[in-house]
């Protein structure tokens, strides 16, 4: 590692030296994210009866984005997509090419 690379890591702390699957357990919706999401009763229930990593990993999906923007319309996503009792997109597990010539 060049100098500069070296003086960069010790300076760093806490958050800024964990890999975003250590962060991901910390982060939570805002409270004002909650309460649009918990409107949608339909959408909450669903989310709320899936498995802790699925809960987890979309919740950091939200929240990890840069720009209150691109939070809004991930949030928008998830209400949607559990609104409509399926994964969001990212975390949708794909079909074996088998599966899909049987269908």
């Amino acid at each position: 590692m060049q100098p500069a690379g070296l003086r960069a890591f010790e300076a760093a702390t806490g958050q800024e030296r964990k890999y975003s699957f250590e962060q991901q357990r910390e982060s939570r919706l805002t409270p004002a994210h909650e309460r649009q999401f918990r409107a949608q009763r339909k959408a909450w229930d669903y989310f709320e009866h899936q498995s802790l990593w699925y809960r987890r990993t979309a919740t950091f999906w939200v929240v990890s984005a840069k720009k209150e923007d691109t939070r809004q319309k991930r949030l928008a996503t998830l209400i949607a997509d559990s609104d409509s009792h399926r994964p969001i997109k990212q975390l949708t597990r794909p079909v074996p090419k088998r599966e899909k010539k049987q269908r």
